[in-house]
């Protein structure tokens, strides 16, 4: 039988519906940012990206329930995956806007998402921007991809380019103005094998290059 619709998303839709209606015997179960944000990752895995889209848009505000980093990075994951950089920027843009968090999560799905259609030095630029404006950084592995995709392509001048960024960050020294979480968050990505000088020596290595 061929379906146009996604039958573990229509349950799960029903399901929470029936909470609000005290449908199995309970009392009437508003849903809160958690329960939204089941419904708005459960949207964008079975590519209903443009139901998360709502969600995100119209029915959490309309409940008066304001969304959080975790909602927006579901989103901005999903739309990492489909390569639609304009609207990891609107998303971006619109978050920080609303004061809403920006963390290591976020910089991967926009690394992701920019790296997915090829624009290696957007994904760097990325990177630093969110940096310098958020104080934060992506898991070391966005680190890695950028510097493996440039080297693959034969843009040396970008792989060392975010090698140099890496290079500042091994310079970087807390201040008072530093909260405990991004200078932890510093001081792994500092400390990582992976990006260490060694590490990506051997790397530059692997594709003929000298670093």
């Amino acid at each position: 039988l061929d379906r146009d619709w996604s039958l573990a998303l229509t349950a799960a839709f029903a399901f929470a519906d029936s909470l609000t209606h005290g449908a199995c015997g309970h009392d009437p179960i508003e849903l809160d940012v958690v329960g939204w944000n089941i419904l708005i990752k459960a949207c964008c895995r079975r590519g209903a990206i443009h139901r998360a889209l709502k969600i995100l848009n119209e029915t959490m505000p309309q409940k008066g329930i304001e969304p959080d980093t975790y909602s927006y990075n579901t989103v901005l994951a999903a739309l990492a995956r489909v390569g639609d950089t304009r609207y990891l920027q609107e998303y971006l843009i619109g978050m920080t806007n609303k004061g809403i968090r920006v963390d290591k999560y976020t910089a991967q799905a926009m690394v992701d998402g920019f790296l997915n259609v090829g624009d290696i030095q957007g994904a760097t630029s990325l990177v630093q921007d969110i940096f310098n404006q958020h104080d934060t950084l992506p898991p070391y592995t966005s680190h890695l991809k950028i510097i493996e995709f440039a080297l693959a392509n034969g843009l040396i001048f970008e792989a060392k380019r975010h090698v140099y960024f890496i290079q500042q960050l091994w310079k970087w020294q807390p201040s008072q103005h530093h909260n405990q979480a991004f200078c932890q968050l510093m001081e792994e990505t500092k400390s990582n094998p992976k990006l260490s000088k060694e590490a990506l020596l051997k790397l530059f290595h692997y594709f003929g290059e000298d670093l």
